[in-house]
């Protein structure tokens, strides 16, 4: 008896050492660097967030500029980058990304994966602050 009370409580000391009681939160992820290994950590990073909190209690912005670019550039041709990009989009993850890096690339949002019109703001910086004026918590992994 002894032997499962105690491993009941193993079982369950990490869910009530670890379980998150979080209020909704509005969060803006800032992505302006070109190590993937760096942009793929920032993934996860957003998808244990949404995964923590629930798709219902939290709003992330990722804003995406400066060398960050080039990753959704290199993702038209890369279908894991694709499968990332599309399973945080699918979370609910927002990209939001910056007009100015496509003035400075010499491209437009057409040269790069899955972006539209509407998810252009013309630069990132402001954008960003403006979003914190908005409530949003600001991350930068």
């Amino acid at each position: 008896m002894l032997k499962h009370l105690a491993i009941a409580l193993f079982t369950l000391l990490p869910s009530l050492v670890f379980a998150g009681n979080y209020e909704p939160q509005k969060v803006v992820y800032h992505i302006n660097y070109g190590d993937e290994s760096r942009i793929g950590h920032t993934f996860s990073n957003m998808a244990n967030h949404v995964n923590e909190l629930g798709e219902e209690n939290v709003d992330i912005k990722a804003v995406v500029h400066g060398e960050a670019i080039e990753y959704f550039m290199s993702a038209v041709e890369d279908p894991a980058k694709q499968g990332a990009i599309d399973t945080l989009k699918f979370m609910g993850v927002d990209f939001v990304i910056c007009g100015n890096s496509l003035t400075g690339y010499k491209i437009t949002y057409k040269d790069l994966y899955d972006v539209e019109q509407d998810d252009v703001v013309k630069a990132g910086l402001p954008e960003i602050v403006r979003l914190q004026q908005q409530g949003y918590i600001y991350v930068r992994p």
